[in-house]
């Protein structure tokens, strides 16, 4: 089901709950649109005197359509209401209240008095929209550092669910507000040469900047009357760049639904601590209730098979990269090991005795940056890369590179444990940077189009779960 039939379902429904009911009163505000953290005022007139009455704000409630946790449906939306205010009105049925614009999706929504939230019979109601805008955090950054673009309003219509970020007239990615009630964030590399750079926000279901925007869309100007383009100054950093990092990563347990069943049931359980962490990350295997002395192989599981071949994705046992154990007399072990360079997402884990398995447990293997060489050179130096932790879900297995805040291509976690590169250094001599983001391989629906481009909204709107980004920096030498 794709997202414009997604939409007009959400209408129906908040239509459907409409049909009957004959306000009788009147609730008036005091625009008819507006942006999120504006305040407006409403009125209610030809109500019941000296009543307390509720202010029902109908919306919707955003997330991905995501089948095993692998393959993307798209953005869906389901209705949701919230009761905001609770407002009492005088001798003559009358109130005034002043309020705030929430945080919320684009577009129309309707308000409605009630006599309780719980009643759904509305006593008024009025429609004010959202118009989507965008704030940048400050126009001047030292080379390297990040701008960050904050959308408020985005989505969920189709139209208004996909914005490219420009810089310098070369877009760097889109960001939307699918899970984030409308809101999304996205930073933008203040990358060279040092000086004024020119940083703007477009519209386009299409994944693409629509360049008739603001002069002649249809659907008005990107924010509507706000700022969309801003001019900003690179200055040059106090101490030079950092070489390569990674954004901070979160604390994630495996997705059971990428765990293989056990060949056998038994009271034997498996315990892995930490349950997330990059390669080289040291973990602590627990086992309990196993047969007593009982000879146990613990056996690491990558993700193998190609989608473009047609040949099926599943989890392979890799013999030799954990260690054989034994049970004491409680039926009890526990080791450390060492995280394998691998394919990223989750990584099974069973315990075999045997040869079948009779515990699984897992680990979240998180994206690395293995290696980058050389980090300085003349222009046409090649530069090799090696991540690893790429994961094999649609959802985080097409990293894609930017170049100075260009987009240059993707790699696939699926390829290879450890995922090569060769770039080759362009540009004047000083500092350029190569940022790698998360993007979505591919999408059943087809509007708005979110495939393989750099999703610079990662941050707050990716499916599934959050996922780094990868940062490193070239120096071309004179």
């Amino acid at each position: 089901m794709g997202s414009d039939q997604l939409s007009s379902d959400v209408r129906d429904r908040l239509q459907e709950r409409r049909e009957g009911q004959t306000p009788s009163g009147t609730l008036v505000a005091s625009a008819d649109e507006a942006y999120v953290g504006d305040t407006i005022t409403l009125r209610g007139l030809n109500l019941p005197a000296e009543a307390e009455l509720d202010v029902v704000w109908q919306t919707v409630e955003g997330k991905w359509g995501v089948l095993q946790a692998n393959e993307v449906v798209g953005p869906q939306y389901r209705p949701r209401e919230e009761r905001v205010l609770t407002v009492t009105t005088d001798a003559d049925g009358k109130f005034e209240r002043e309020w705030k614009i929430p945080e919320d999706y684009g577009g129309e929504h309707t308000i409605e008095l009630r006599q309780s939230a719980d009643d759904e019979t509305a006593l008024a109601e009025t429609t004010i929209a959202i118009t989507p805008w965008f704030e940048l955090d400050r126009t001047e950054a030292p080379l390297g550092e990040f701008f960050t673009i904050t959308g408020y309003g985005i989505g969920p219509n189709v139209l208004e669910n996909n914005y490219q970020v420009a810089w310098d007239n070369g877009t760097a990615g889109f960001m939307t507000g699918v899970m984030n009630r409308g809101t999304a964030t996205a930073q933008i590399r203040a990358a060279g040469p040092v000086g004024n750079h020119e940083l703007q926000v477009w519209r386009n279901y299409r994944g693409v900047p629509f360049l008739q925007n603001n002069t002649q869309s249809p659907f008005g100007e990107v924010a509507g009357g706000r700022q969309y383009a801003w001019s900003v100054e690179v200055t040059e950093p106090e101490t030079p760049p950092e070489t390569m990092w990674i954004d901070s990563l979160f604390d994630e347990a495996p997705l059971s639904t990428h765990l293989p069943d056990p060949d056998r049931e038994t009271a034997a359980e498996l315990e892995v601590t930490p349950q997330s962490g990059q390669p080289g990350s040291d973990i602590v295997i627990t086992g309990r209730n196993f047969p007593a002395g009982e000879t146990v192989d613990l056996v690491w599981h990558t993700h193998e098979g190609h989608r473009v071949k047609d040949i099926p994705i599943s989890p392979e046992p890799q013999p030799g990269v954990l260690p054989t154990v034994e049970a004491d007399d409680e039926g009890r072990f526990q080791l450390e090991v060492t995280a394998p360079r691998d394919r990223g997402a989750t990584r099974p884990i069973t315990a075999e005795i045997g040869g079948e398995s009779v515990a699984v447990a897992g680990f979240m293997l998180q994206p690395e940056i293995t290696s980058m060489s050389p980090t300085s050179g003349p222009s046409g130096t090649e530069i090799e890369i090696e991540l690893s932790g790429i994961g094999w879900p649609i959802y985080e297995n097409a990293y894609y590179f930017l170049y100075d805040n260009k987009p240059l291509g993707y790699i696939c976690g699926l390829e290879a444990k450890i995922n090569k590169t060769v770039l080759r250094a362009a540009g004047e001599p000083g500092y350029h940077f190569i940022d790698v983001y998360p993007s979505l391989f591919d999408v059943r629906d087809d509007e708005p189009d979110f495939e393989l481009k750099p999703h610079l909204s990662y941050i707050d709107n990716h499916p599934v779960r959050p996922l780094p980004g990868l940062h490193m920096a070239f120096e071309i030498t004179e």
